[in-house]
């Protein structure tokens, strides 16, 4: 992977996990700005019922519609997880 690759990729990786936590924050209806990319989602409040509203959220923010066969759970584990699904189905 050449230095320009690498970077146009991370310049992605941390735009999809910006777009997580201002989503995940409009869902929690909470500051959390002090999220990290390793932050368990369980850990910054989400539960079942907030999946849902984060992924319509994401939807919105990405203008990407998810293909619902493809979510599994291991895809909320954390912001790192979701965002690498994230990256995937932009790419797909």
């Amino acid at each position: 992977m050449t230095e320009t690759t690498q970077i146009a990729q991370t310049l992605t990786e941390d735009r999809i996990v910006e777009g997580i936590t201002g989503a995940l924050g409009a869902v929690l209806e909470r500051d959390v700005a002090d999220l990290s990319a390793d932050t368990r989602l369980s850990d910054a409040g989400l539960d079942s019922t907030g999946v849902l509203e984060l992924l319509m959220q994401l939807e919105d923010t990405f203008g990407i519609e998810f293909d619902t066969e493809n979510l599994e759970m291991q895809h909320f584990e954390s912001v790192r997880s979701l965002a690498a699904f994230v990256i995937a189905e932009i790419r797909a």
